[in-house]
């Protein structure tokens, strides 16, 4: 064959299609819209799925031993005892595979018959999806789902708008818009013009690309290029838009959608993996025994056995004539004998027992309350039985976000308008910033009598008389640690802390509590004095009048700290006649007939400055009103809006809150309603936003003035600012740090007035530029550049975006376990960032956040390269583990990068106060794991607090965010070593802007390259993907749909049940799989050896021990229910404990609990255990004579004998092996027992059985019982002496804690292994976040000053870096003087603070460090002392250090 040549080549890389003709488009043969996702038809399924269980190692084997069984000549059991399990493992498989693909069929009919409106011949007929074709022209009404994917044509609003909603592709369900082609609205949606169309579109070849596509359209002579804006994808649903029409592209599997769909791979656990290998070893190891014992039976009958052919006479089939020739003849049919009699030591009984036991599992995941989620009446759900034990040993977690993080939900939170911040609820007396909630709560007076106070743990002690209960909003007073409780009759009672140091007092909060965000108490500081005296003291300015913002210099006044007299504190004062309740009431806007009932604002002052006509603030919601691409719609006479993101939603919804009320939009014109006045503005532009412009403005005009509103990034918006505004933006500024600090998305808001003449000479330069076809957007982003300069800043905005409930905590615990977690998100790149800092799966003690945006390989791999050297500098300042006690010891010139250290109880030893727990653990620059231990290392320490050892954790100095677009070079052959070598030393990774089928190339990387067991959760159909890529798929029944619960293996309600579907239900089930396989193999090579003992003593002739019986029900019916309830029951610790040690987890990571190790030992224990249980009754029995002179050594006495002690020490064995007892264990391990003699005496007096007697004869000699005695007995006791042996030396983890839970002692002093909550605090980073697309902002003064957010209370390490100082270690906790004593004043210097930009952040105190003397106490000091206990330790850095910090 010749070279294709260059039209060959392009046309093999087009597509064409001719609309409305079927005889064009059928000569390419496109394929239809008909899907297909079931596996088989009704004639395909037994031929089909039979061969695909005979792929299966086990299944094969069987039906191989089935085939022997039925010859005659070499078996001495019969086949019943193979065929009968193997028949039913085959059909319940069968059942189930069929059941599956029947729902699957259901599914692809429901989708193949849904009705589109398609042209025929001139005329709109419904048809069946599956019926459309390549070509078609097609209408589509409202909220109606695309049939296929289509080239928009016309659409029902002006200038060929319309707008789709694409969860089920990407997982966002933010509307999108679309426009078709000017010279094809015209078609509008009069049939015979549509009809008539007969446009040739050229395009690229189906592929997964979601967002490009590239073609052009062949009409009336001319070519119009295409691109993704006219391109409606198949599973996208029409929004706001009543018709529109277009003609079909692709069809069927050609879709994006379909392509985007990984297909269904078989799944298998480990475990399973694991036993198809040690099968292969068995039948080895079988193959060998088998051979050895048909050479000895060839020896055997050779030389001894045809001396007595007369009593064991050699089948006919047996060559008699030649000796050596019949004797091997005899041994090979030998070797096919044993084949057989040995074939139990892996029964068919394995795989039934092992499916049965996950069968079980997976009803107790449906069954548990604690997944219940009653919001929406919906529990978990294992949709797979094969894969339980798996969820016990993830090492990888990919998670989706919108969804699944977070609840797609924003809300306005604060705002900044005209260099006035607004939001804050602010106690003027005081000074205090008080954090509201929306939610509320109970304060029982039964939680607060002797509870610990939330700080130092100290026991309060009860009032004298009890007050009512009142309900209260929940509410954070910033920088307080005293609990107040409002009683109905406005009497407060605060409840003291231990006084704090000043130091301490000047440092941000820390919630070391362990509730989630947001559960936070009232707190209000008070003098540490009696709670009457301070009742008597409270005064009236906490009502509704005292609690607004700051305003100017007394603004700054309060975050630049106070000061405080006497024991440091301020005197708080609090009316009895005021109620907190109250004071905290959200403003009230029913006056607006266009309010929303569920919208919260708590800053009286904005709707006042609002409504006494404020200019400023109506500039500001003007534009929030103005400037977005919201929809808005009447349904049932209440006004809804749909929006591109959630963000603009909010920001609309603010607006129309504070009376600015967006009513509807045309093509060239907005309306708003102000203040119940109708405004109507001429739209002249929009600028729309994208990732490179990160912002968006909108041109307007009313009346004589015309004026540009934009939003943006709050860089991006400074940068295009007039001068004279420094003071404005700068207080601004501090705003934007505080906000971002708090992890708000924010948004900078600015506006420029135009004259009439500069719009006109604008319009037409970008007129020309959009005309242009060379370098169009290069030259129209030039034209909105001049005209979105000059601005005013007007203010900022700040947004919330709200996570589920619990994922801050449930993420910390399962990273806590080992498991890394990775976020794979359509979302945009700042966006998911945002959220990585809500969910604390980024933190600020990250020492750097590497972010991979690179358009082109050598981009990215620049990029690479760069973060590989950071991390190696990084390494080699940062020195490993070391002796704390060296270090307090060490001199005060510490090297820059010196490791943090955690406070131990031997500093406390110097006190006279009884042993406490440490604070929990914090973690510093140099990023340590917060549990001080190694990961999968042996938990060692003190259970009475001692000292425990330091270790890196290597995991936790770095994030990676790789953008979509350099995600494809990552993934790509040559970058993919570099970028997993960098993510593997990332504790984070999240890659935003993916498509579905890269999320699954990411799954699929991380399967191959790191040999991980992987887990996918996701809750959109854009997450299908990666869902059936991962070895556990977990789909969450959210509000996108349920493809991704149809395509997981489990469904769950909430992420946080994701917690406890792992650490409690994935590691009971990988335990108790564990402990069952290992107890099953015990039993049954201590079970089926016995013939090979027997085997030396018989010639080797195949001759079994046992009745041939009790061998085809040894494993059904003997001792099949005490293992089964081992493997259903069995649990080491509670799921209370499970939850809170989740280093319980770490063995299932690496496979410890069943290995070729642990298999290993369980051959060698069952080899002794069939050693010991043969020849013990053989010497007793051999040549043995019974007192009444009856002989006892025959062949079915010693058989019977045999077997009774097997079944009694499997009874003794599995007792030692169970540590959970229940019911069911007692009645299946006693009555398995029972019913052996039961079954025995049955077997063989009722049906009449070979070994009739036998048992029964041995019972009445006193030799029997002695016999059993010392054989079990000899088998018990080692057993016993190596478990007390592991207890006592070699403690696991969960042998500690039953222990504890033994003696009722709770373990907090194992801060090595426990859970702690605030091993990452509910700070934020101070980050910028908006609303379209963010950048670093000011986070680079985090990379570059790292420490500024450190916050550790329990180690003390320098700041480095240019610095020589030393921080203060409070080390002394011998507080005598109690509650009522004074702390020390810190001098001067503690209070410096040279960072005039955070001087208005009431959170971004710094203090610098007193040096640490010799024996650890303060200098400066009054007598040396600190200020009461573990809590006074805040050591903190200097401000003026971190402003030299330029890394």
């Amino acid at each position: 064959m010749g070279t294709k040549t260059q039209p060959q080549l392009a046309k093999e890389n087009e597509r064409r299609i001719r609309a409305n003709d079927k005889e064009f488009n059928a000569q390419f043969k496109y394929h239809n819209n008909y899907i297909k996702t079931s596996k088989y038809s009704l004639f395909t399924f037994l031929p089909f799925n039979l061969l695909e269980q005979f792929q299966r190692l086990a299944n094969f084997y069987f039906l191989c031993l089935l085939v022997l069984q039925l010859i005659p000549a070499i078996s001495s059991l019969t086949p019943v005892t193979t065929a009968i399990p193997l028949i039913g493992v085959l059909t319940l498989t069968a059942v189930k595979d069929a059941y599956d693909d029947i729902q699957r069929h259901i599914s692809d009919s429901q989708v193949n018959n849904r009705k589109s409106k398609t042209l025929r011949n001139g005329k709109l007929v419904e048809a069946k999806w599956s019926e459309v074709q390549v070509g078609d022209v097609i209408r589509l009404d409202n909220n109606q789902f695309v049939a296929a994917d289509t080239l928009l044509l016309s659409t029902s609003e002006p200038n060929g708008l319309c707008f789709i909603e694409t969860a089920e592709l990407d997982g966002e369900t933010n509307l999108k818009a679309k426009q078709c082609l000017t010279e094809t609205i015209e078609l509008g949606d009069r049939h015979d013009l549509l009809w008539n169309f007969n446009g040739e579109i050229i395009c690229e070849r189906p592929n997964n690309l979601l967002n490009k596509f590239d073609g052009t359209l062949i009409w009336r002579g001319q070519r119009f290029a295409l691109d993704n804006e006219k391109i409606l994808l198949r599973g996208c649903v029409l929004r706001n838009t009543q018709w529109c029409y277009g003609v079909v592209v692709f069809a069927g599997v050609d879709t994006k959608l379909m392509q985007n769909s990984g297909k269904t791979q078989f799944k298998s656990t480990g475990v399973d993996r694991l036993l198809n290998f040690i099968i292969i070893g068995i039948v080895l190891f079988l193959v060998s025994i088998c051979a050895l014992f048909a050479i000895g039976c060839a020896i055997w009958e050779g030389l001894i056995g045809q001396h007595f052919q007369l009593y064991l006479p050699w089948e006919h089939i047996i060559p008699k004539d030649y000796i050596p020739t019949g004797a091997t003849v005899i041994g090979l049919l030998v070797f096919f004998s044993y084949a057989i009699v040995l074939n139990t030591v892996v029964p068919i009984s394995l795989y039934v027992s092992v499916e049965v036991i996950r069968f079980v599992q997976s009803f107790l995941i449906n069954w548990d309350e604690e997944m219940y989620y009653p919001t929406t009446n919906t529990y978990a759900k294992a949709r797979t039985t094969t894969l339980n034990e798996e969820l016990g040993q993830i090492q990888y977690i990919f998670s989706d976000k919108t969804g699944t993080l977070t609840q797609n939900i924003m809300t306005f939170n604060k705002c900044s308008i005209n260099g006035r911040s607004y939001g804050d609820v602010i106690d003027l007396r005081t000074g205090e910033l008080v954090e509201i909630t929306e939610q509320q709560t109970i304060f029982q007076n039964s939680n607060t009598n002797n509870r610990p106070s939330p700080s130092s743990g100290a026991i309060v002690a009860p009032p004298a008389a009890p007050p009512p209960i009142i309900l209260v909003h929940k509410a954070e007073v910033h920088a307080k640690k005293t609990s107040m409780v409002v009683t109905s009759s406005g009497e407060a009672q605060v409840l003291p802390d231990r006084p704090r140091s000043d130091l301490e007092r000047s440092a941000p909060p820390m919630d070391t509590s362990d509730k989630r965000p947001g559960l936070k108490h009232v707190r209000y500081s008070a003098p540490s004095r009696s709670q009457d005296e301070d009742a008597g003291r409270l005064s009236p300015r906490l009502g509704g009048s005292g609690l607004s913002p700051p305003v100017g210099n007394e603004e700054r006044r309060i975050s630049g700290g106070f000061k405080r007299s006497g024991a440091g504190c301020m005197q708080r004062q609090l009316s009895r006649t005021s109620s907190c309740d109250k004071a905290l009431q959200s403003v009230d806007f029913s006056a607006n007939p266009h309010h929303e009932s569920d919208f919260r604002w708590y800053d009286r002052t904005l709707l006042d400055a609002v409504r006494s006509d404020e200019e400023h603030s109506h500039v500001f919601f003007r534009l929030l009103a103005l400037c977005h691409t919201v929809m808005a719609e009447t349904v049932d006479g209440k006004l809804e809006y749909q929006a591109q993101s959630p963000d603009e939603a909010a920001l609309v919804s603010a607006a129309r809150n504070f009376g600015f009320v967006f009513r509807t939009r045309t093509p060239n014109s907005i309306t708003i309603e102000v203040m119940g006045q109708t405004e109507e503005y001429e739209l002249l532009n929009i600028l729309d936003f994208n990732n490179v412009r990160k912002r968006m403005s909108v041109i307007l005009r009313r009346g004589d003035s015309m004026v540009l509103y934009c939003k943006g990034a709050d860089n991006v918006i400074y940068d295009r600012l007039h001068g004279g505004q420094e003071d404005l933006k700068a207080r601004t500024q501090d705003h934007l740090n505080k906000f971002a600090g708090e992890g708000l998305r924010t948004l900078a808001l600015a506006e420029r007035r135009l004259t009439e003449q500069y719009y006109n000479d604008w319009r037409s330069r970008q007129q020309e530029a959009a005309l242009s076809m060379d370098s169009r957007e290069q030259k129209l982003n030039a034209i909105y550049e001049e005209i979105e300069s000059e601005m005013q800043l007007v203010g900022v905005t700040a947004i919330e975006d709200k996570l589920q409930d619990g994922v801050p905590k449930s993420i910390a615990n399962l990273q806590n376990a080992g498991i890394k977690i990775w976020v794979l998100t359509g979302d945009k790149q700042e966006t998911a960032i945002n959220i990585g800092y809500s969910c604390q799966l980024l933190t600020d003690e990250l020492a750097d956040v590497f972010i991979v945006d690179g358009n082109s390989v050598e981009e990215v791999e620049k990029q690479l390269r760069q973060f590989k050297e950071s991390i190696k500098i990084y390494n080699r300042f940062r020195p490993g583990g070391f002796d704390p006690f060296d270090r307090l010891n060490s001199d005060s010139n510490m090297d820059p990068l010196s490791v943090t250290m955690t406070q131990t109880s031997a500093f406390m030893q110097e006190t006279n106060l009884p042993p406490t727990p440490p604070p929990p653990p914090a973690i510093s620059v140099v990023t340590f794991s917060a549990e001080c231990n190694d990961l999968f290392g042996d938990e060692k320490g003190s259970e009475d607090g001692g000292t425990a050892s330091i270790v890196v954790d290597e995991n936790t100095g770095f994030a990676l965010v790789v953008n979509g677009h350099s995600l494809v070079h990552c993934l790509s052959p040559e970058l993919e070593n570099k970028f997993l070598d960098i993510a593997s030393q990332c504790k984070a990774v999240i890659c935003c802007r993916v498509t579905p089928l890269q999320k699954a190339l990411v799954v699929e990387l991380i399967k191959r390259a790191k040999n991980a067991v992987t887990l996918a959760i996701g809750d959109g159909a854009n997450d299908v993907s990666m869902i059936k890529a991962a070895h556990i798929g977990v789909g969450i029944s959210g509000q996108e749909g349920l493809q991704a619960v149809l395509s997981s293996d489990y469904s769950i309600a909430q992420f946080r049940y994701l917690e406890r579907l792992l650490l409690v239900h994935g590691r009971w089930s990988y335990y108790r799989m564990c402990k069952f396989l290992r107890y099953f193999f015990y039993k049954n090579f201590a079970f089926t050896l016995c013939h090979c003992w027997y085997s030396l003593f018989c010639g080797f002739s195949a001759q079994t021990v046992f009745d041939p019986m009790f061998i085809s029900v040894y494993n059904l019916f003997y001792t099949s229910l005490p293992v089964l309830a081992l493997g259903v029951f069995e649990q080491d610790v509670s799921d209370k404990n499970s939850l809170e040690f989740p280093r319980l987890y770490t063995p299932g990571l690496k496979s410890e609990l069943f290995n070729i190790r642990e298999f290993i030992y369980s051959v060698l224990h069952g080899a002794f255990t069939s050693l010991v249980l043969f020849l013990i009754p053989y010497g007793v029995y051999k040549d043995g004579v019974s007192a009444n002179g009856f002989i006892v050594s025959d062949h079915m006495t010693l058989g019977a004998v045999v077997a009774t002690i097997l079944i009694v020490d499997n009874t003794a064995q599995i007792s030692l092996y169970t540590s959970y007892w229940t019911v069911v264990n007692h009645v299946t391990i006693w009555g398995s027992l029972v019913w052996y003699f039961v079954l025995d005496y049955f077997y063989n007096y009722v049906i009449g059985g070979p070994y009739v007697g036998s048992l029964t004869q041995a019972m009445k000699d006193l030799t029997f019982w002695v016999t059993m005695l010392i054989t079990v007995m000899t088998l018990v006791a080692p057993v016993l002496a190596y478990k007390f042996y592991l207890l006592d030396v070699h403690p696991s983890l969960s042998d500690k804690i039953r222990q504890k839970s033994l003696k009722k002692i709770h373990s907090r002093a194992s801060s090595d292994v426990r859970r702690t909550a605030s091993s990452r605090r509910g700070r934020r980073s101070v980050r910028s976040g908006y609303a379209f697309a963010h950048q670093e902002g000011f986070g680079r003064l985090i990379t570059s000053g790292k420490i500024m957010h450190k916050l550790p209370q329990d180690f003390a390490f320098p700041l480095g870096l240019g610095t020589k100082k030393t921080q203060v270690l409070h080390n002394n906790l011998n507080s005598a003087d109690g509650p009522n004593s004074k702390s020390n004043n810190v001098t001067g210097q503690h209070m410096v603070n040279n960072n005039t930009n955070m001087r208005q952040n009431q959170n971004q105190n710094h203090s610098s460090m007193a040096d640490i003397t010799a024996d650890g106490r303060v200098n400066g000091g009054d007598d040396g002392r600190g200020s009461g206990g573990s809590d006074d330790m805040s050591p903190r850095a200097p401000c003026q250090d971190l402003d030299t910090i330029n890394l």
